[in-house]
């Protein structure tokens, strides 16, 4: 298994064109049997263990932000940049460095991996009622009257509120409220942009356990087996608290959340800032991703698509970046 591990932490992950082909996340992949033991789950969840496997992550990172985790940003069958992925995951939507260049002059795979958008590629809707996506996903959960410790159980994991917030002292205005989830392609778009004009009320990263046994299937991660008061109060997150312009929304907690071998979780807003929608708040690096929004009761939040649980998020996104998630009011 550490031979393994060593390989992995010294190479990119390659591209293949069908979906069941990737293994876009090998880490985890790595440890999912594992995970599905009950000695393997207390394992994972040891601290001293789960830290080695923190600084395993650091490491790997270190080597996705070098230039020798460039060899798979190739235009080969097997590289991020061939003919198929470019159509398949609208390349040509994003700020490409120099395509006439090696790699196209990506510095590294993680800077390729939370490329940014050409300007005016997800048009911000200028809908008052609308809070928009803030990346491009799936909804998968939509919860009403969401309790601040034991509402509700889901997926056999106890909702908190409270943990999954950090203990915030905002947790009180949420309680009641409304929760939805949105899941990321792992191919996709990995930046994150305001939902609501508003002002950052409070940001941080609440560290986590690497690997959370919620987030495993039998091959890697599975972001939408993710619980917002489960699995997600045990991951890595940024909180971004938004103090809404619109009275009807109030104010709104963003969680970005890291799963499977997401390397780092990365706000780019600070305390009393105004945000526009459509504004950038942050950035996952590499691994598996997923968004929770928590509303005030009384946001009478309507999402504009169905959620459904039973989804591939490396299927086409239902809703793009900066596009109506949800209308509240």
């Amino acid at each position: 298994m550490l031979q393994c591990v060593d390989l992995i932490i010294t190479t990119a992950p390659e591209y293949r064109a069908k979906s069941e082909e990737r293994i876009l996340f090998p880490l985890s992949a790595l440890f999912a049997n594992l995970a599905l033991t009950k000695a393997g789950e207390s394992l994972l969840r040891t601290p001293a263990f789960n830290s080695a496997l923190q600084q395993v992550l650091r490491e790997w990172c270190v080597f996705l932000d070098s230039p020798a985790s460039r060899s798979v940003l190739t235009e080969a069958d097997n590289g991020w940049l061939s003919p198929y992925s470019v159509e398949r995951h609208r390349l040509d939507d994003y700020e490409i460095p120099d395509r006439g260049a090696e790699h196209w002059g990506f510095a590294s795979f993680n800077d390729f991996f939370h490329r940014k958008l050409k300007p005016g590629a997800r048009p911000v809707s200028t809908d008052p009622t609308a809070v928009l996506a803030p990346s491009d996903g799936t909804l998968v959960r939509h919860e009403r009257k969401v309790g601040k410790n034991a509402g509700f159980t889901l997926k056999g994991q106890t909702f908190s509120l409270a943990e999954t917030l950090n203990n915030s002292s905002y947790t009180d205005r949420f309680v009641g409220g409304d929760v939805l989830q949105l899941v990321l392609p792992a191919t996709g778009y990995h930046r994150w942009h305001a939902p609501v004009d508003g002002v950052v009320r409070h940001v941080e990263v609440v560290p986590g356990l690497v690997f959370g046994t919620a987030e495993l299937d039998g091959s890697g991660p599975a972001p939408q087996g993710v619980s917002f008061g489960g699995a997600a109060a045990s991951s890595t997150r940024a909180l971004v608290f938004i103090e809404s312009t619109a009275p009807r929304i109030g104010m709104i907690c963003l969680a970005a959340v890291g799963i499977g071998e997401i390397s780092s979780v990365t706000p780019v807003v600070r305390e009393d800032q105004e945000v526009r929608k459509g504004d950038e708040l942050g950035y996952f690096s590499y691994g598996g991703s997923t968004h929770f929004m928590a509303f005030e009761p009384g946001s009478d939040v309507e999402p504009t698509v169905e959620p459904s649980e039973d989804v591939d998020p490396e299927d086409d996104p239902q809703v793009a970046t900066n596009a109506p998630l949800a209308n509240a009011g």
